[in-house]
């Protein structure tokens, strides 16, 4: 369920955009996603009992740029959101490992096995400077994308592109994990 909550505003952006039947199918995609953002909020709330800072950070900026895409009628603000959610998030990653010395991609997969692993702290540095690296990339691809092929592209772009640069970037953090993962977390 907390899958599909993540996911719920991209899911309804690419949605509406390809199935609207509007000429101009961009406003209405923009409309549902800032919708669906707001759901995913509320929703990730009853679900989890809080609000989830990504969640929150990420609904501001939706809107944000969302009202700035309906009010003047111009993609480019929406177009221009992904990028600024990465580049935040590759912020937060260094902000935190130089000013808190925590290292946020340690925290999140601790979080997500549920249980502390034994990993040595040259591995970990290693994931939390690719990580904010990575993001700090996927913003400039995402613009190039958007200012340099047609808007239908973008949007298959930030489903599939964006979405599997990702995915790549977290399977490459397991497979350097793996070999540290209890055994039953192996099979």
């Amino acid at each position: 369920m907390k899958f599909f909550v993540d996911f719920l505003p991209l899911i309804a952006f690419v949605t509406v955009y390809f199935y609207s039947g509007s000429e101009q199918p961009m406003y209405p995609a923009v409309a549902a996603l800032m919708v669906a953002s707001v759901i995913q909020t509320i929703g990730s709330r009853l679900l989890t009992g809080k609000f989830e800072k990504l969640h929150l950070w990420t609904l501001l900026i939706t809107l944000a740029f969302g009202a700035l895409t309906l009010l003047f009628r111009q993609p480019e603000f929406i177009q221009w959101k992904a990028s600024v959610v990465v580049w935040i998030t590759a912020s937060v990653f260094l902000f935190r490992q130089f000013v808190y010395k925590k290292l946020l991609i340690q925290e999140m997969l601790t979080a997500a096995l549920d249980e502390k692993i034994e990993v040595p702290q040259k591995i970990w540095l290693q994931l939390n400077w690719l990580w904010p690296i990575a993001h700090i990339i996927f913003g400039f691809i995402n613009l190039y994308v958007a200012f340099n092929f047609s808007e239908a592209f973008w949007v298959k772009f930030k489903l599939f592109g964006l979405m599997g640069m990702v995915m790549v970037l977290m399977f490459y953090s397991i497979y350097k994990l793996f070999p540290y993962l209890p055994k039953e977390e192996q099979s």
